[in-house]
């Protein structure tokens, strides 16, 4: 009994910790400067829509008086989103942790770039102001200006450049509906869990001021050198180019001042900057919602994206909420450190590989002299056999010269004895010559 207690009360204490935890963060999506409201309703949670922000955050949303639309009225009539009347200097900014301004289509006011300073000067908090490029259809280069009007209020060093981007390669159909690749630096990972493929539909692109006034593009390696709290959120292939829509040539837009018509290369589509305060600025080339084809769609032209997903990453991440992230976080460290170990696996593999070869190579060379040495002792078996040969003749000369020899010796023998013999006989005819001639004197002197 008392076990089954123990398990009910560590049951009621999960289930407390996880209904503390589902703290809604509210969220502030702008319209009331002009931005479309396309996009917006996909940010609720839905069956065919479950990655959107609805189960951790409250989206309100700033609306000029009468502003009324079909999205909106989608959105009031679910009363999922709240509305606020008014402008960035009325309202109470201090409950947002996130306010976003799709391509805002109307400068803002003096008095609502000094409230948002404040609100955002105050630490802890993230905008995000998405642009568009200079293409003719949105009919001028505002949302760049504006966005960059706050980021040089807010202190910032991220802007957008006068100029559109396109890819050739990565993209929707057209190399204006450019498929950006999610691509942030490793202390940002989780912002790609699950989502490398997110639409930017005729975006513009992200430059960087140094501090002597020049822009620069913001993957340049030169950034690093000046800032180390700017990083590159999402980016084009090595397929983007550069186009120029509206120059000052043509007295309707602005030159690009880091990017001229015709550059190619990798591009920035999202940039993050870490300002003093602890809040976050995003800028970016296209919108979440608005725009021709916002950043949430999942698919478009029949090419899956992860919109939705990494919109919802994104938030998660602006807004705090490290219930998800964590395991993402965790998911990533793991995810690295089993590609390190499969990168370590794979060098060492490739040194075996090369020992490999380098033993096969030696071993092609000593087969090599092997077959030279086999060879040689070929030759040099056969020069045997021929010596061998001629050593079997030589040794028949040799005994027919031994028998020669021996036959020779023996007539000289012969011939030997038979002069002895001869030169006996005559030594003793002389003896006995000898012997009667004595004889012969002998008889004389008796007489």
């Amino acid at each position: 009994m008392l076990v089954y207690m123990r398990l009910g009360i560590a049951i009621f204490l999960v289930a407390a910790l996880v209904a503390a935890q589902q703290i809604y963060v509210p969220i502030l999506a702008d319209v009331a400067h002009g931005e479309a409201t396309k996009g917006l309703d996909r940010w609720v949670n839905s069956t065919a829509n479950p990655d959107a922000i609805s189960d951790f955050a409250k989206l309100y949303v700033l609306v000029s008086p009468g502003l009324s639309d079909p999205t909106l009225d989608r959105l009031n009539k679910t009363k999922i989103a709240t509305f606020i009347v008014g402008d960035l200097s009325t309202v109470d900014l201090s409950q947002f942790k996130v306010i976003i301004l799709g391509q805002p289509q109307k400068p803002l006011t003096d008095a609502e770039l000094a409230a948002l300073k404040k609100w955002f000067d105050e630490g802890g908090k993230v905008l995000w102001c998405a642009a568009d490029s200079d293409y003719p259809a949105q009919g001028s280069e505002m949302a760049q200006e504006v966005c960059n009007d706050v980021a040089e209020y807010l202190g910032a060093h991220i802007r957008l450049d006068y100029v559109s981007v396109e890819d050739s390669k990565h993209n929707a159909g057209a190399g204006y509906r450019v498929v950006g690749v999610i691509d942030p630096p490793p202390n940002l990972a989780f912002l790609g869990f699950m989502a490398q493929r997110v639409l930017f539909h005729g975006p513009g692109v992200i430059a960087v001021v140094l501090p002597n006034g020049t822009w620069v593009p913001a993957t340049s390696p030169v950034v690093p050198k000046y800032y180390n709290n700017i990083a590159v959120i999402a980016r084009t292939t090595e397929n983007g180019v550069i186009v120029e829509s509206r120059t000052s040539a043509d007295g309707k837009g602005r030159d690009g001042k880091a990017h001229k018509a015709g550059d190619r290369g990798v591009f920035a589509l999202m940039a993050v900057e870490f300002m003093p305060s602890g809040s976050v600025l995003i800028l970016s080339g296209e919108t979440p919602y608005g725009g021709y084809e916002p950043g949430v769609a999942p698919v478009y032209y029949g090419v899956p994206l992860d919109g939705p997903r990494f919109f919802r990453n994104l938030m998660l991440w602006a807004t705090g909420n490290y219930r998800e992230l964590s395991t993402f976080i965790a998911q990533t460290q793991a995810t690295a450190a089993m590609s390190n170990q499969l990168a370590t696996l794979a060098a060492t593999t490739g040194n075996l590989a090369n020992d490999v070869a380098a033993l096969k190579s030696t071993a092609n060379q000593l087969n090599s002299q092997v077959g030279q040495l086999s060879g040689q002792v070929g030759q040099v078996s056969s020069q045997v056999s021929a010596l061998s040969s001629q050593i079997s003749q030589l040794n028949q000369k040799i005994d027919q010269l031994t028998q020669q020899l021996n036959a020779a010796v023996a007539e000289a023998n012969n011939a030997k004895t038979v002069a002895f013999i001869g030169t006996a006989l005559a030594l003793i005819f002389a003896i006995i010559a000898a012997v009667l001639a004595v004889r012969r004197g002998g008889g004389r002197e008796t007489r």
